[in-house]
C-alpha cells in the first residue's frame, strides 16, 4: 500500500488547473524529497494523463459536491519505493470500449514492442480531430515502464467512471 499522499484535488478539470496541478506537485517533490529523475518522469505522465482528463472526460458540474463519483480527481500516492499517479473522471458509455481496446493493447506490449508501435503509430496513425491515436497512453508506459490499470465502472446510462492508475519505481 503506498501509505502517503503527496497530492489530492477533485474539482473541475481545465487546461489552467493542469498548470496548477503541476506547480503543486513540483513543490510537494521537494518536500517529499522525490529525486529529479522521479519528478521528471511524474511530470511528464501527469501532462499526458491529465490533458486526458481535460480532453475527453465528462465535464459535470461538481462545484459543491467535489465527493461525487461525477467530479474528476487526481492523486499522487508513494511510499519508500514506488510513487502513483491516480485519476478518476466520467466518461460517456460510448468512449469506454475504445478506451479498454487501446489500453489493453498498450499493456499486451514489450517494452521493444511498444517502442515499435510508438514509431508506427507516429509515422502511420490515424489521428481525429480529438487526437486519438493512443500516443499519450503509450508515451506514459514508456515512461513508467509499467502496465496501465484501468477500471471503469458505470454510473448511468450514459456515463460511466475511468479510473487511470499508473506506478514506477523511485
Amino acid at each position: 500500500m503506498l501509505d502517503t499522499t503527496i497530492l489530492s484535488y477533485c474539482g473541475p478539470f481545465t487546461f489552467s488547473t493542469i498548470d496548477r496541478l503541476l506547480s503543486e506537485f513540483k513543490i510537494a517533490s521537494q518536500d517529499h524529497r522525490i529525486s529529479f529523475r522521479s519528478y521528471k518522469k511524474m511530470i511528464s505522465i501527469m501532462i499526458e494523463a491529465l490533458e486526458n482528463v481535460a480532453k475527453y472526460g465528462e465535464q459535470v458540474r461538481c462545484d459543491k459536491e467535489r465527493s461525487s463519483p461525477f467530479c474528476p480527481c487526481c492523486y499522487i500516492n508513494r511510499n519508500s519505493t514506488i510513487i502513483e499517479l491516480i485519476t478518476r473522471n466520467p466518461v460517456k458509455n460510448y468512449r469506454v470500449e475504445p478506451l479498454r481496446k487501446k489500453i489493453d493493447h498498450v499493456n499486451s506490449q514489450s517494452r521493444e514492442g511498444l517502442r515499435n508501435l510508438y514509431r508506427s503509430t507516429i509515422t502511420n496513425g490515424e489521428f481525429s480531430s480529438e487526437g486519438g491515436a493512443g500516443l499519450g497512453l503509450m508515451e506514459i508506459a514508456k515512461i513508467a515502464g509499467s502496465k496501465i490499470d484501468y477500471s471503469f465502472e458505470e454510473l448511468s446510462d450514459d456515463c460511466s467512471l475511468y479510473t487511470f492508475r499508473i506506478h514506477f519505481r523511485l
